[in-house]
């Protein structure tokens, strides 16, 4: 049974009554999701001064993401809460495509290259509560929450952030480093004027979460219909998570999407969340700038469709960390820590491509497609997926265990 989310770590007061008594800390990192929390977590782990600043001041009821692949995961063990996580979430090993009440393609996490032959199904919400709990174990000063990001002014060596917190007293605090973990509408980016490109696109999507009432159980499934997609993800609490493409002149709930498309009945009175979602790609034009560095959606935003956004923010955390510990403890400076910052945004900012990719066909093939064309394309699929070769190929794509992106 999912365990209850912890409202608040601490309560927000003056920042400056809990700063470090030495004049400058190791690190400031504006947000406290997932990416920001695992970089904190990293950093203490090492035996540096970090404070993570988080103007919510509670973890929200609801969360759109809800996977984290094998890589992912394995960075969740290097943080202490693997096992927990584990636990806690739905382990998917297996995906099938349905079309017509008939299976046209099937995918298994059995053979991929990675210790964890799985994607975890875990509400981002749950993810943070366990993150929270390991850093206060840490260091309980280090999340202040209630506290909102003004601006920063840097200067070689250090940075100061101005911030305000939850009683409205606006105060600063000096770091070596500052980084912008604070998601998709980033202050800290817009504050510093970094480049962005991004691209809106045509898809919408319908998502809710209801009572189990299928027999996948632990089986993600994907219904191929000609007025678009319909996916089905398992939660924990017996719990099923639905996302339905829809048009904007869609004028049905989602419920009846759901039983339209795919046959299924849900208990429309009993879903835990609804919600409506558009896509977009994004990505900064370099991820650090100075002793400023951007990680998770702050720098990189994918397409939902795919869920890989999660497990792209853990892995800049821990990519990043080793290189901030060498700096901070004086093994890496100048130019060397330059050239070594623009390594890892390179690096970074192209495994977000190759996500957003991934993404982009997963769009494509389930945008509405009717008649002849539908039928080509569960033929097509069914003809590809009876090679073991090519399906497995496609589960180390899906699973973030196949190329550059890889943590094993």
């Amino acid at each position: 049974m999912a365990r209850p989310i912890p409202r608040q770590v601490q309560e927000p007061g003056d920042l400056a009554a809990r700063s470090p008594d030495r004049s400058m800390i190791d690190a400031i990192i504006i947000g406290g999701g997932p990416s920001g929390l695992a970089l904190a977590i990293l950093l203490t782990q090492a035996g540096h001064g970090v404070r993570v600043l988080e103007h919510r001041q509670s973890i929200g009821e609801h969360s759109r993401a809800i996977g984290i692949h094998p890589p992912g995961v394995a960075v969740l063990e290097r943080l202490g809460i693997g096992e927990a996580a584990v636990d806690e979430g739905v382990k998917i090993g297996r995906g099938v495509g349905l079309s017509r009440g008939r299976i046209v393609a099937e995918l298994s996490f059995a053979a991929i290259p990675a210790q964890h032959r799985f994607v975890l199904s875990l509400p981002q919400n749950h993810t943070v509560a366990l993150l929270r709990c390991r850093l206060h174990a840490l260091d309980p000063t280090a999340l202040q929450t209630g506290t909102t990001y003004l601006s920063s002014t840097s200067r070689p060596g250090s940075v100061t952030a101005s911030l305000r917190d939850a009683r409205g007293n606006e105060n600063s605090l000096e770091a070596r480093f500052l980084i912008g973990a604070d998601g998709t509408r980033s202050a800290v980016r817009r504050g510093t004027g970094i480049g962005v490109s991004a691209r809106e696109l045509p898809d919408e999507y319908l998502m809710g979460d209801y009572p189990e009432s299928t027999d996948f159980g632990s089986i993600a499934a994907l219904f191929l219909h000609g007025e678009g997609i319909t996916e089905s993800f398992p939660l924990p609490g017996n719990k099923r998570r639905w996302v339905s493409w829809t048009a904007p002149s869609e004028d049905r709930t989602l419920v009846e999407l759901i039983e339209h498309r795919t046959g299924h009945r849900v208990d429309g009175s009993r879903n835990s969340m609804l919600s409506s979602f558009g896509a977009r790609n994004l990505a900064v034009s370099s991820m650090a700038h100075g002793n400023l560095v951007l990680i998770g959606d702050a720098a990189h935003e994918v397409s939902p469709i795919g869920g890989q956004g999660m497990t792209l923010g853990l892995l800049d955390a821990a990519e990043l960390a080793p290189i901030l510990d060498a700096a901070l403890a004086g093994r890496l400076t100048g130019q060397g820590l330059a050239e070594q910052l623009g390594c890892y945004s390179t690096r970074r900012l192209a495994a977000a491509r190759r996500a957003g990719r991934q993404a982009h066909v997963n769009m494509m093939l389930g945008r509405p497609l009717w008649g002849p064309a539908g039928h080509a394309r569960d033929a097509l699929a069914r003809t590809v997926f009876a090679s073991d070769k090519f399906s497995l190929a496609v589960a180390a794509t899906f699973s973030m265990t196949g190329g550059p992106n890889a943590r094993r």
